[in-house]
């Protein structure tokens, strides 16, 4: 049996791939009953109930994340291009402390690299993976532990200055033809009101 009752399950066509944000399959399920016929499933995020015949579970790809052990978490830190090896070095530093401070929540550090290079707007991005320590079954504690590495590698990035801002993307608009309810010169007058 691909799952078991109470076992938290993502479904997918056999050829699906995971999406980047993790876990890799948004919508999970919880098993609810199982029989000769038919899975009842619940959605986890809004609490909806389904029951699936089983024939059609039989051709679908079952992700079981309560047996998938020790969830790995992917974060992307952004930062600018103008950072040195040495500040690099120190973020790693950090989050390698970080997870030896949090035994209870992290296990390892698994890998830190560079995942994207733009020069054009000046970003650096590094990936970082960290195996927890539960499994996907518990996912709310794993999307908050997430989010407080995340705060954390955020706050040393800041305090270093390295901290990738997205720059305010700036779009040139031309008018061809103003309407002809409103004439250019009231631009070109900004003391002038439009209702004059």
């Amino acid at each position: 049996r691909p799952f078991d009752l109470g076992d938290r399950i993502s479904i997918g066509d056999a050829g699906d791939k995971p999406g980047e944000e993790d876990p890799g399959y948004r919508d999970t399920w919880i098993v609810e009953d199982c029989n000769l016929f038919t899975t009842t499933l619940r959605l986890t995020r809004t609490n909806e109930l389904s029951s699936v015949n089983n024939g059609s579970l039989a051709n679908c790809k079952i992700v079981n994340h309560g047996r998938s052990l020790n969830a790995c978490v992917n974060l992307v830190l952004p930062m600018r291009i103008e950072v040195t090896h040495e500040q690099v070095q120190i973020v790693k530093s950090a989050i390698e402390q970080y997870v030896r401070d949090n035994p209870r929540v992290w296990s390892c550090l698994i890998n830190f690299r560079i995942l994207k290079v733009d020069p054009n707007i000046e970003l650096i991005a590094y990936g970082i993976r960290v195996q927890h320590v539960k499994s996907w079954q518990d996912m709310l504690p794993i999307l908050q532990a997430r989010g407080d590495l995340q705060k954390f590698c955020t706050e040393i990035m800041m305090k270093l200055g390295i901290h990738f801002n997205n720059p305010a993307i700036v779009n040139d608009v031309f008018i061809k033809q103003f309407p002809l309810q409103i004439s250019p010169e009231v631009f070109a007058q900004p003391d002038q009101e439009l209702n004059d």
